[in-house]
């Protein structure tokens, strides 16, 4: 039985091509979850600071008659929580600047709040905020535009653009995608197959996406991925600006089966693995069928309720007058 080194590598085992692909692609996975977990893991430090210094605040309030409070919490906190003075100081500044938690954006990190709760103005700092969101700015480039004035050298229209701008929120997904479409607008007839409904879609693709809701933009169809060196086709690729994310589409003109959503799982799981970027939020499936059985979409999608959505579709046969006009085309 032939041996293989670990150390000392033969090369003559392997297509050097194909290892530095591979050693490639794993990095970036490697760097991809790296960088959602640490935004995470930023995001909860976030919530939890702001936390912190609402009970400290509330705290402080109940005890306003005693001189120095503030400064006495503080230096015992710090000591029993182990947390540095300087830190609590800046949690008690920061809930001061954000005493609505809703205005605390996902999108910034505790340091980039670290700097902007210096600004006094509410103005400067939304300013900022929608700059470091827009731009993608870091820690480095945030001090530097504040350095270098920014806000007072902006334009006064531009100002106010840029304050107008709402930074992401949390998104009602159950609210984003509805139980049921209706897609009267393709006159399709009631025996049609998917392809003749993706036919039409695409060719009413301006209707579709107005039917869907608002911010729906449509990047695909058809779109190949390969799991198993086996080609998959994706019916439709959406995307979600105010989600923001990638929602995968998969047309059913018939009843739903519980396959069709291991399916989709299947493919959300490819895309959430090779083809999401860090800023996005996870990958969406949207499964718009003919026909369901309630109790078969209940228990297949158990536990996937936030990552795949089935609603139903209704159509309208064409008008009379449109079906003698296509008569008279083909004759």
């Amino acid at each position: 039985m032939k041996k293989v080194k670990i150390s000392g590598i033969n090369k003559s085992l392997a297509n050097p091509s194909d290892y530095g692909n591979l050693l490639h692609e794993l990095k970036g996975i490697i760097i991809k979850g790296q960088n959602k977990a640490y935004k995470a893991i930023d995001n909860i430090k976030v919530q939890t600071y702001w936390q912190i210094g609402e009970r400290i605040v509330r705290e402080e309030l109940k005890n306003k008659d005693r001189a120095e409070y503030e400064k006495y919490l503080i230096e015992n906190l710090a000591v029993d929580l182990n947390i540095g003075k300087r830190v609590l100081y800046e949690i008690v500044k920061f809930y001061r600047a954000y005493p609505i938690v809703q205005t605390v954006s996902a999108q910034l990190s505790w340091s980039h709040y670290v700097e902007l709760i210096e600004l006094s103005d509410n103005k400067e700092r939304q300013f900022y905020e929608s700059k470091i969101v827009a731009n993608s700015w870091s820690i480095r480039e945030l001090k530097e535009q504040i350095k270098n004035r920014l806000y007072q050298k902006t334009d006064d229209k531009e100002k106010e653009k840029m304050l107008k701008t709402k930074l992401p929120a949390v998104v009602d997904l159950q609210k984003i995608f509805k139980p049921d479409y209706d897609f009267n607008f393709l006159e399709i007839a009631p025996s049609h197959q998917e392809k003749e409904l993706e036919d039409k879609i695409i060719s009413n693709i301006e209707y579709f996406l107005k039917e869907l809701g608002n911010d729906f933009m449509f990047l695909g169809r058809q779109v190949p991925i390969l799991i198993d060196n086996e080609k998959h086709y994706i019916d439709l690729v959406l995307y979600h600006r105010g989600i923001p994310c990638v929602i995968l589409v998969d047309l059913k003109a018939d009843k739903l089966d519980s396959r069709d959503i291991g399916q989709m799982n299947k493919y959300i799981g490819y895309y959430r693995h090779n083809r999401q970027y860090v800023y996005e939020n996870d990958t969406i499936g949207l499964i718009i069928c003919k026909e369901l059985g309630h109790e078969e979409v209940i228990y297949a999608l158990d536990g996937l309720e936030e990552k795949i959505f089935v609603s139903l579709y209704k159509t309208k046969l064409p008008s009379e007058e449109r079906i003698k006009r296509a008569v008279r085309g083909i004759n």
